[in-house]
C-alpha cells in the first residue's frame, strides 16, 4: 500500500476544518487519469466548498477540497485516448485536488504547452477558462462595448482586463486600495476606480458620461450590492460569478424593473465546460495567448502544501492579489 499526503475536511466551516491527513495513491478508471501533482492553485471555490456554500459534489468518505492543478501524468485509464503517460498537464475539478496524486476526469485535463510552467498553469487554469466563458458565452463582449469588472486586481479580474482589452471594449475596474488599483491598471483596464475611497457608481456614470455599461462582471456581491444595479445599462447584464464579501441576501427580482429591466445570471464554471471539446476550446484558447504574451497571469505567491488553510485565511480576508500556489516541500 503506497500512501501519500493529502488535505481533507474534517467538518464543513473554517479553515481550522482542514486536517494534513494521509491516503491510498489512487487508481485510474475508465476515462480517467492519474496525476502526480507538481503545483496545486488556490481558489474561491475551494472555499465555497469548505462552508457549505456549494453543497459537495460527491459522496467519497473522505472530503478532500481542490479545483485545480498541474503535473505528470502517471496512469490512464481506458478509453483515454488524447492523453499519454509522462504528458505535462494542468486540470480543473470541483473538489479533490489537495493530494499529492489525483484521480481526474480526463474530459477536464488539458495538456500544457512546453513553454508554459507548471506553476504558471497551476495560477491559471481554472481562472483563465473562467475569463473565456464570461467574455464569450455568459455575455460576448464585444469591440466598442463597456464592462464593468469587479475586484479587477484578482486572479480571474486580472485576465478579465487583458482579455477584454484585447477584445476590443472598455474596461471599469474596481479594487480595494491604491496597491490593488496599480494592479488593474497593469492589467489593462482603462479606467480603475478605488472603491474603498471613491463612490463607484459615480465614477462609473462620470467616466460612461451617464451611459452606463452594457456587462458588470461582480465577484464580490455583498458589498457593492445594489449600487452594481445602477451601473447597467437597460436591458443589460448582472453577471454574479462569486461573492467575495459574502452573499447577496436582500435581493428580489422586482428590482430588476425598475433598474432598467435588467438581466442577472449565476453562471457555474462546469455547466459552461460539460465535454472535453468545449474544456479545450476554452484552456487553448487561455495557454496560446500566455505562450505569446498577450496575457500575463498574476501570482501572488508561492507557498507550501502545508500551509493551505493560511492561504484560505489570506484569501478570505482579501490579502491576496493574483493567483496563489502550493509546493510540496
Amino acid at each position: 500500500m503506497t500512501m501519500q499526503k493529502i488535505w481533507k475536511l474534517k467538518d464543513f466551516g473554517g479553515s481550522d476544518q482542514l486536517e494534513l491527513s494521509q491516503a491510498e495513491i489512487p487508481n485510474a478508471s475508465d476515462a480517467q487519469v492519474i496525476v502526480k501533482n507538481e503545483a496545486i492553485g488556490l481558489n474561491y471555490l475551494d472555499v465555497y466548498f469548505r462552508t457549505a456554500l456549494y453543497p459537495w459534489p460527491n459522496q467519497e468518505p473522505v472530503k478532500i477540497p481542490g479545483s485545480e492543478a498541474a503535473g505528470t501524468v502517471t496512469e490512464i485509464g481506458s478509453g483515454v485516448t488524447h492523453l499519454q503517460v509522462g504528458d505535462r498537464v494542468t486540470y480543473v475539478m470541483p473538489v479533490g485536488a489537495y493530494a499529492e496524486y489525483v484521480c481526474v476526469p480526463s474530459k477536464h485535463v488539458a495538456k500544457i504547452p512546453d513553454s508554459v510552467s507548471f506553476d504558471t498553469a497551476a495560477a491559471s487554469l481554472l481562472k483563465g477558462v473562467t475569463a473565456y466563458y464570461l467574455l464569450h458565452d455568459t455575455f460576448a463582449l464585444t469591440a466598442g462595448q463597456t464592462a464593468l469588472v469587479h475586484a479587477a486586481a484578482g486572479g480571474v479580474g486580472q485576465l478579465l482586463g487583458q482579455w477584454g482589452a484585447e477584445i476590443g471594449a472598455t474596461l471599469i475596474g474596481t479594487a480595494g486600495g491604491p496597491e490593488k488599483c496599480k494592479v488593474a491598471s497593469a492589467a489593462k483596464y482603462h479606467h480603475v476606480i478605488d472603491y474603498n475611497n471613491q463612490d463607484f457608481v459615480a465614477e462609473v456614470m462620470r467616466i460612461t458620461d451617464n451611459q452606463k455599461v452594457d456587462v458588470a462582471y461582480d465577484s464580490v456581491a455583498k458589498t457593492v450590492f445594489p449600487g452594481t444595479m445602477d451601473c447597467i445599462k437597460p436591458r443589460g447584464l448582472w453577471v454574479v460569478f462569486g461573492q467575495a464579501s459574502g452573499p447577496i441576501t436582500d435581493f428580489n427580482i422586482g428590482m430588476l424593473a425598475p433598474k432598467g429591466s435588467l438581466y442577472v445570471t449565476r453562471p457555474a464554471l462546469f455547466n459552461y465546460i460539460p465535454t472535453q471539446e468545449q474544456f479545450t476550446k476554452a484552456s487553448d484558447a487561455l495557454f496560446s495567448r500566455i505562450a505569446d504574451g498577450r496575457l500575463v497571469t498574476g501570482v501572488h505567491g508561492e507557498m507550501s502544501f502545508d500551509e493551505i488553510p493560511k492561504a484560505h485565511d489570506m484569501l478570505e480576508n482579501r490579502q491576496t492579489t493574483g493567483s496563489v500556489i502550493f509546493k510540496f516541500n
